[in-house]
């Protein structure tokens, strides 16, 4: 699972965006949609929103594959980028990492706090509740 860096994370982010910037998230959103890509591949369907340099791209997908978000393989004179985790990999760890970090930090109050926000949707309540079931049936995560 990967492992994020709190010091980043963006209360206001949607989804990934929580840990990356605007810049990541578009390409990991590009590079779930369509895998193993070259930088220039990158540079052309990210320009198509918006107009980026082709260092700016380059800078960008080397940061990400040393911050261990994606995998590269050397194809000809190119880089092939590939996200290294699903979306759903990815959101996981992202969660894992800020629950983990909360509840370390503040216990119980985390957890009664978190069941009183659930609580205000009676799906998302019934949902846990079906989710607490199976882990003490010893169901998978």
């Amino acid at each position: 699972m990967p492992k994020f860096s709190l010091r980043g994370f963006k209360t206001d982010g949607r989804g990934v965006n929580h840990v990356l910037g605007d810049l990541e998230t578009a390409v990991m959103e590009l590079l779930w949609q369509s895998p193993r890509q070259t930088v220039s591949d990158v540079e052309g369907n990210l320009n198509q929103s918006r107009k980026l340099a082709h260092t700016t791209v380059l800078t960008t997908l080397d940061r990400m594959f040393r911050k261990g978000y994606l995998t590269r393989e050397k194809e000809g004179k190119a880089f092939v980028y590939a996200p290294r985790y699903t979306r759903e990999e990815f959101e996981r760890g992202m969660a894992e990492e800020v629950f983990g970090a909360i509840l370390k930090g503040v216990g119980d109050p985390a957890l009664s706090t978190f069941v009183d926000m659930v609580g205000e949707d009676a799906a998302q309540l019934d949902k846990l509740e079906a989710l607490i079931r199976e882990k003490r049936k010893g169901g998978a995560k």
